[in-house]
């Protein structure tokens, strides 16, 4: 019949890593992974197995393409979260509502040295896309209730979230025009 017991997940790191410092939260995050079997090695097995391809990385995230699966695995530096893991995995809730067509699941934890590691996630692939242009990702975001902040280019609110970095580096359309957000930073508007 086979083993019914859940996978190790987000929600069973989240559990691990709360209370903690970010300096705590690594090295808790590490051993989960190995406890788990969730240690990813993009710069190695993992990668070569599954014959990925590097490509357009930021100083976010590196980024692979599997080319047979349709899927981009993303490794986040937690850059923009000051290397607290848990102040990413509410970002990555956020970001999956939003965006739930193309959510991005946590995989593992690829580990650089027992008080540095960065979660790795895949996300579903947007073929036969082009960067969308400026005209196109305001549209669309005016057309899910988001207007222009002001504040700085690229960001968005609704009220209830705040948005940034929704610039065409971050923003697909596909040939049949359909709009893809495969990367935004996300938060919750102070009165919420």
């Amino acid at each position: 019949m086979g083993d019914s017991a859940p996978q190790p997940n987000a929600r069973s790191l989240r559990e691990v890593l709360v209370g903690l410092n970010r300096f705590e939260q690594h090295i808790a995050a590490a051993q989960w992974a190995i406890a788990n079997n969730k240690v990813i090695d993009m710069f190695g097995k993992f990668a070569s197995e599954r014959n990925l391809l590097l490509f357009r990385s930021g100083n976010e995230c590196e980024n692979w393409i599997d080319p047979i699966l349709h899927m981009v695995y993303k490794m986040n530096m937690l850059v923009h979260v000051g290397e607290d893991i848990l102040k990413l995995l509410d970002r990555i809730d956020l970001y999956n509502k939003l965006f739930p067509e193309v959510a991005l699941t946590f995989i593992g934890i690829q580990i650089m040295s027992k008080t540095n590691v960065y979660p790795v996630f895949a996300q579903p692939f947007v073929d036969n896309a082009e960067f969308a242009t400026i005209t196109e990702i305001n549209e669309y975001m005016q057309s899910r209730g988001f207007a222009p902040t002001g504040q700085k280019e690229g960001q968005f609110s609704n009220g209830t979230y705040i948005l940034s970095d929704i610039r065409p580096k971050n923003v697909l359309r596909t040939s049949d025009g359909t709009i893809f957000v495969i990367d935004a930073e996300i938060s919750l508007c102070s009165k919420h």
